[in-house]
């Protein structure tokens, strides 16, 4: 009997707005070359366009598959406690608990330096939640979505439904992140416009302390009294 292989991979997760959506997708080993050959990897490396067609086959063909989303209301919530790695880890775990057909391997994209260290972070919480992995092998690795298919099939679900997700949150395609200007550029029009920063904004995320902060020192908008004396 051929083996099943449940991938697990994020999206949006260093994004200073919008959320963190976790998927997980479980495929048979002989459904590897079936999905490698249509083009499935690390969705970054795969055109928007044939990730909407992908994120679709995806979806009917997998064995299956979860997804989470982790809005920035809860992500800014949770971080009063935990690490982001710590929170990843808790949402793969309830993924894992999720299944109804439990895999032979369970394939992780560690976000922690150490791989070993994010491996026992999921087996901590699914001890947590009272779950028993059984048989299953679970495997912690840098870069799963780019060695692993069934971890590529689950970074193109993750990728495909957080940028839906952000497109209806602001109205365009926007990344999201810190290091894109275009990003920063509409985070200043939103505070200066609103007088508050978004509600799907990251709170807890330094970048939005040195926005806050630029604005102020440039004397911009709601930060200055601008009334003309008569």
């Amino acid at each position: 009997m051929t083996k099943l292989l449940a991938g697990v991979d994020e999206a949006g997760r260093g994004c200073v707005l919008g959320p963190m959506i976790m998927a997980l997708c479980t495929i048979s080993e002989d459904q590897n070359k079936y999905f490698k050959d249509l083009g499935v990897k690390d969705s970054k490396l795969v055109p928007k366009k044939k990730r909407a067609e992908l994120f679709e086959i995806i979806k009917k063909e997998v064995k299956e598959y979860k997804i989470i989303v982790v809005p920035a209301e809860e992500l800014n919530v949770l971080m009063n406690r935990y690490s982001l790695n710590e929170i990843e880890a808790q949402k793969t775990a309830e993924m894992i608990s999720l299944l109804k057909i439990r895999p032979d391997d369970i394939i992780l994209d560690s976000p922690d330096t150490i791989e070993s260290k994010y491996k026992q972070r999921i087996i901590d919480n699914l001890r947590n939640i009272k779950f028993d992995l059984g048989k299953s092998k679970v495997i912690s690795e840098h870069k799963a979505d780019l060695n692993y298919i069934c971890a590529g099939c689950a970074s193109i679900l993750a990728k495909v439904t957080r940028d839906t997700l952000m497109n209806s949150l602001v109205g365009f395609e926007l990344s999201g992140y810190s290091s894109d200007p275009k990003t920063i550029d509409y985070l200043k029009k939103y505070i200066l416009e609103h007088k508050k920063i978004p509600d799907f904004a990251r709170s807890k995320w330094e970048t939005i302390n040195n926005v806050m902060k630029e604005l102020y020192q440039k004397k911009l908008g709601w930060f200055s009294d601008t009334k003309e004396k008569k």
